[in-house]
């Protein structure tokens, strides 16, 4: 399939373009300079693995020395006498040695001829270091799941390339753990900590951008590694588990995770992709060339000038790119290629597409919705991840919705923008960069009240049996980001109701002041604005909201509102409710 090698392509030249040279400075030259971020990210030289393929590809020796070069400049910034990396010249945080460790060790496998013996021999030895680091590392035994499953891989990559046992041993230890996360469905828990941690609601930590793009990629090239037919079969049930988040255009369904400040509607800010997965498991699979063939296609739209956005709006918005993402998912297109996978992309339909009904998430209190073409999320997760109050929608929130026509029209960003991980996100660089979570609201003393801070809302199915519709309630209090509640008249109720040909949404709570409904829309997009409605034209199809009950009001008129999390452009509309309640349909 020729979108992967030219996508790959397009990124690596650009990235070789912003190689910086002849500063005469060792601690720049040789680094990828990030126009988004002004600086040089630490985890740049990632890209050595994908720039060793273009110059075995491509017979352009330039991106040989460029691979070279970025070696040299990690020696010098954020190789540490440890043998670990640091994620960051300013950055203490050495786990992401295995990401260095696992690429290296790919590009001296498959295109370590390229060197010469004094340069291979250097590389291989920095592995060594690195590796004997790793392997005492227990920071992996407590900390994010993730490094549990890419440290086994690590692991294992080392003991083949230095014939050392003790490696793989370190790596199966590793792999038995990462194990025990896996639920009985396939579900992988541990993005938070404790990694076996129950919240007060009794869910689990569960981000879905890091299991399919970074965890389960990982934990299945392990397994075709060491050729073990059990842990094959079981990562493929987790691979069939969540596919069931994956959208029709191959988007991830990230819109309630633990680390959903770091989604960017295709996956995760710097975690490497789902291809590579989803396509070694592919042989007796055909859907799993659908998945990694849609989510390709949705990386390739993300595309603009060499570089992958963070998001489907973003180049439109005028946001400057992050070379982060661009490098990283640089790496599971050379893994694909390398490996000649490309005959394993396919067509087909996802689980997510077909499916009609509903499915509840007891992990995650959260309901997945699908009806005739479209599909929702509905969400009460109650997980907190490390520090992050207001990192991902609560209190029984709409937080996707998705139509197969017209795309994306809810996504659930972060409930209040910050950087968590300040080297891993960007500042936004315009105005009207607010939160695009549906929500009830109010404002008291200047302090903001809100239904997605309720950690405690209720949310069930109340759908009637006959099957004519799906309804789900969700009660709770309006909640402060602090965990303060409204203590006059802060009780709220929610009630979607799915239908055939869209969603209708019923609320009360009398202390709220307004019901914000970011729409996903476009500045290009036709927008039709009367009394009771507002009416969006998306491609060939019309998009309605009709208000039933309330006031409508559109803050900016039809000035969009925009996110980083996810990635997208939104009219932001408000209904003022009408002694309390609102009642209003969005129709496809």
């Amino acid at each position: 399939m020729n979108t992967c090698r030219t996508l790959l392509s397009q990124w690596c030249s650009t990235l070789l373009k912003l190689q910086v040279h002849n500063t005469e400075n060792p601690f720049l030259d040789g680094g990828i300079l990030c126009p988004a971020c002004g600086r040089i990210h630490g985890r740049c030289f990632d890209a050595i693995y994908p720039f060793m393929y273009m110059a075995d590809e491509t017979g352009n020796m330039e991106y040989l020395e460029g691979a070279k070069s970025l070696f040299e400049w990690a020696e010098k910034t954020v190789s540490r006498e440890d043998g670990s990396y640091v994620n960051d010249p300013g950055s203490q945080w050495t786990g992401t040695t295995v990401f260095s460790v696992i690429q290296l060790a790919e590009a001296l496998e498959y295109h370590g001829h390229l060197l010469d013996e004094e340069t291979k021999e250097r590389w291989k030895a920095r592995i060594a270091k690195a590796a004997a680091y790793l392997e005492h590392y227990k920071e992996f035994e407590v900390c994010n799941v993730n490094y549990r499953i890419t440290n086994s891989l690590a692991m294992e990559l080392s003991g083949k390339l230095l014939n050392e046992e003790h490696y793989r041993e370190r790596g199966r230890q590793l792999k038995k753990m990462a194990l025990d996360c896996l639920t009985e469905d396939g579900l992988l828990i541990g993005e938070g900590r404790p990694v076996d941690g129950f919240s007060p609601k009794g869910c689990r930590p569960v981000d879905i951008g890091y299991n399919m793009e970074e965890s389960l990629p990982s934990l299945v090239q392990y397994a075709y590694e060491t050729d073990d037919e059990k842990l094959k079969e079981t990562v493929k049930k987790a691979l069939k588990y969540h596919l069931k988040f994956m959208l029709g255009d191959g988007a991830i369904d990230n819109s309630f995770g633990t680390r959903n400040y770091k989604w960017t509607y295709w996956g995760s800010r710097t975690s490497d992709g789902c291809m590579l997965g989803y396509l070694l498991a592919a042989e007796d699979e055909p859907v799993f060339g659908a998945a990694a063939k849609k989510n390709l296609n949705l990386l390739s739209a993300c595309t603009h000038d060499g570089f992958l956005y963070g998001g489907p709006q973003m180049y439109q918005k005028g946001e400057l790119p992050c070379i982060h993402h661009t490098f990283a998912h640089a790496k599971v297109l050379t893994a694909v290629l390398d490996r000649d996978l490309e005959k394993r992309f396919s067509d087909g339909k996802l689980p997510r597409e077909q499916k009609n009904g509903v499915e509840y998430l007891k992990e995650t209190d959260t309901y997945l919705v699908c009806r005739n073409g479209w599909t929702a999320t509905v969400t009460g997760y109650d997980w907190v991840y490390i520090g992050l109050p207001g990192g991902h929608a609560n209190g029984g929130t709409l937080s996707l919705l998705w139509h197969e026509s017209v795309g994306p029209l809810i996504t659930a960003g972060m409930s209040q923008y910050s950087l968590k991980e300040a080297g891993n996100m960007q500042l936004p660089r315009f105005n009207r960069h607010e939160c695009l979570t549906p929500r009830l609201e109010t404002q008291i003393d200047g302090k903001f009240y809100s239904s997605i801070y309720d950690r405690n809302c209720k949310l069930q199915d109340v759908s009637p049996e006959n099957g004519s519709e799906t309804i789900l309630l969700a009660e709770g209090v309006l909640s402060s980001i602090d965990q303060q509640k409204v203590e006059m008249d802060g009780n709220y109720r929610l009630q979607y109701t799915f239908l055939q040909d869209g969603v209708r949404i019923s609320g009360a709570c009398r202390a709220a002041e307004q019901w914000l409904l970011p729409l996903i829309s476009e500045q290009t997009e036709q927008v039709t604005i009367e009394e009771n409605f507002v009416k969006i034209q998306k491609n060939e199809k019309i998009i309605t909201i009709l208000v039933n009950k309330g006031k409508m009001e559109l803050p900016y008129g039809t000035e969009r509102i925009y996110q980083l999390v996810p990635g997208m452009e939104a009219l932001k509309i408000a209904i003022l409710p009408e002694n309390g309640e609102i009642d209003f349909c969005i129709l496809f």
